[in-house]
């Protein structure tokens, strides 16, 4: 029988970017669904609702959804044992039930409650989809080159917004049915050649379970070992995610009031600087990434995570158009440098055989970040008037950085060294539940 390492050496040197690119598919799809029901739900809620804040808590199911389900989701994928794999399963049963109620959406609009228990179905079955397609990625990528590969999966995903906000937002005013008809076939396209291209059993991550599916045993048991103290390396740059995405997610939600208010611009006009921030993440998501491959994960998140607080403070006390313009270029590459090494960073933390459940994991801490932006950042306004969004958010990205050098410091080894490893959960059986310091990376070492 052929040795583990000569497997993964032979698997490491066939690695081909072609097959991510493939894959990629798979978020392209994610991103130009989710965009459009982003942008267009609101106005079908506004038949029936005349509350913009109860328009905002309906359109929240998507994140509460999310926090709920994927981390479940991610700690089954890694469990189960079928013949197509881990990840597999869940896109071949999910992808259709979402393309069927995308579909659905403006059929679902002759009415309150139908249009609430379609969008409710939608969102379970795009988050029991989303998380296994990102797990893919470290699935099917050595370690050392993820960073590269997420950045060809944010690439992917940019240009299904685009594709939703350029193509499918102008047959919208022709067709709302025709628009989320579109919509749904190519969710089902891009999912279709996701499962035809993805390996039924990848090579980097573990081809044995442990002893079946327990997605809420195993969901419960990784977050009680995540706060160990072994763990906390693991914990602490989770937590430095949670803490950046509260800058980013304030400066998207508040930026057009400060631009409204201090700038005399337009609400359109408001809103549309921020692509200068959102289109320089994009078209550089790849450079990024092959940064982060030359010169690591870490390292290159805290070289951003320097240059925004930087960019922020530079920002405060301008009121010229052009030069936020340019600050915001520069600041979404430093965000790439950021965001597009950190779903990888994740998935290393998850070992070869806990992967999905630690994707589920960025999903959850960034989720929640989103969530308190607006109201963090907005609190930073009403304290310092609206140059105080500049202020939050460069105080956000500074705890990022601490928060994340903390937890390099305390990791028992590189990202790309424990991606090698196994990781155990309380119970599973693992050797690592049974002598202290094997099976789990973080446990038995010393801290950094």
């Amino acid at each position: 029988m052929a040795q583990p390492g000569a497997a993964t050496d032979t698997a490491e040197q066939a690695f081909s970017y072609r097959q991510i690119w493939w894959i990629g598919a798979g978020f392209l799809g994610v991103m130009l669904v989710f965009s459009k029901y982003n942008a267009f739900l609101p106005i079908l809620y506004e038949q029936y609702i005349d509350s913009r804040t109860l328009i905002g808590l309906l359109m929240g199911t998507d994140n509460l959804v999310g926090l709920l389900l994927i981390p479940v989701i991610g700690a089954w994928s890694d469990g189960l044992d079928h013949r197509l794999g881990r990840r597999l399963p869940f896109i071949i049963v999910a992808v259709p039930v979402a393309a069927l109620t995308f579909a659905g959406i403006p059929f679902a609009a002759t009415a309150l409650w139908s249009l609430i228990v379609v969008e409710v179905v939608f969102t379970a079955a795009m988050h029991s989809y989303r998380g296994p397609v990102i797990s893919l990625l470290p699935d099917h990528c050595p370690p050392e080159r993820r960073s590269t590969g997420n950045g060809i999966i944010n690439l992917m995903g940019g240009i299904g917004a685009l594709a939703s906000f350029a193509g499918l937002s102008l047959v919208y005013d022709v067709d709302p049915r025709l628009s989320f008809g579109l919509g749904a076939i190519a969710l089902a396209v891009t999912g279709a050649i996701v499962v035809w291209k993805a390996d039924r059993h990848p090579p980097y991550v573990d081809a044995t379970t442990d002893g079946g599916a327990r997605p809420l045993r195993d969901t419960v048991g990784g977050v009680r070992l995540l706060v160990r103290r072994p763990n906390r390396g693991q914990l602490y740059i989770l937590a430095a995610m949670l803490a950046y995405y509260i800058g980013f997610a304030g400066l998207d939600a508040m930026f057009p009031l400060f631009a409204v208010n201090e700038l005399g611009l337009t609400p359109g006009r408001a809103a549309f600087i921020l692509t200068a921030f959102v289109g320089s993440f994009l078209a550089l998501a790849l450079v990024a990434g092959m940064i982060g491959t030359k010169f690591g994960k870490i390292p290159t998140m805290l070289t951003g995570l320097l240059i925004l607080p930087l960019l922020f403070l530079l920002a405060a006390p301008v009121r010229s158009v052009p030069v936020i313009v340019g600050i915001f270029v520069v600041g979404g590459f430093a965000w790439g440098l950021v965001n597009v090494q950190a779903m990888p960073l994740v998935a290393d933390l998850g070992g070869r055989n806990r992967i999905g459940f630690y994707v589920g994991l960025y999903y959850l801490f960034t989720m929640v970040g989103q969530m308190l932006g607006g109201p963090v950042v907005g609190g930073a306004m009403d304290l310092f008037g609206d140059q105080g969004l500049f202020y939050g958010g460069a105080a956000a990205f500074a705890l990022g950085f601490v928060l994340l050098r903390r937890g390099q410091r305390l990791l028992p080894a590189s990202p790309e060294e424990l991606a090698r490893q196994e990781v155990a959960l309380p119970g599973d059986g693992h050797p690592g539940d049974r002598h202290s310091g094997q099976g789990h990376p973080g446990e038995g070492h010393p801290g950094g």
